[in-house]
């Protein structure tokens, strides 16, 4: 009987320490995908993390007979903690606008050449979830229109990404 308690006792505190094993994040540094944020830029997505500081470029050039959108974002990232399943970060982004429309029901009180210029600012925390495939929620404070009708107010952001 002692022994089974005392193998019993074993198994038990084995199985914790095994518990607590904690495997290092592997660290994939590119990141390719989609990213929706008005102050971290719209449409294809680039990130490179080679440290605990990162890249991320988005573009997303549209162009049609009536009108011409572009939007280009460039952010700094920064990892605060990080595993394999999780990532919590804070970011740095700015993302320029540009876009001109043409009507041609319009035609004569509409200059061709006008285009709308906008230059958005935003900063705050961002948390990455999964492991290949990473679905990433961003949060903070944004400046819109800043060479504009400067406004400041809070701003979301998400990105899908796949990670090599």
């Amino acid at each position: 009987m002692k022994r089974t308690t005392i193998l019993l006792i074993f198994t038990l505190f084995t199985a914790g320490a095994f518990g607590q094993y904690s495997e290092a994040p592997s660290k994939l540094k590119h990141e390719f995908g989609f990213h929706a944020g008005s102050t971290t830029g719209i449409g294809l997505s680039y990130r490179y993390w080679p440290a605990k500081g990162g890249i991320q470029l988005t573009a997303l050039p549209i162009k049609t007979d009536n009108s011409t959108f572009i939007n280009v974002g460039l952010t700094g990232l920064c990892t605060f903690y990080e595993t394999n399943y999780f990532h919590f970060f804070g970011y740095l982004g700015t993302s320029v606008t540009a876009n001109d429309y043409y009507f041609e029901e319009y035609e004569d009180n509409y200059n061709s050449n006008d285009v709308n210029y906008r230059l958005n600012v935003g900063f705050g925390p961002g948390f990455g979830f999964g492991s290949r495939v990473r679905f990433n929620l961003m949060a903070g404070y944004g400046f819109y229109d800043v060479t504009g009708k400067f406004n400041i107010y809070p701003t979301g952001e998400i990105g899908l990404y796949f990670r090599l």
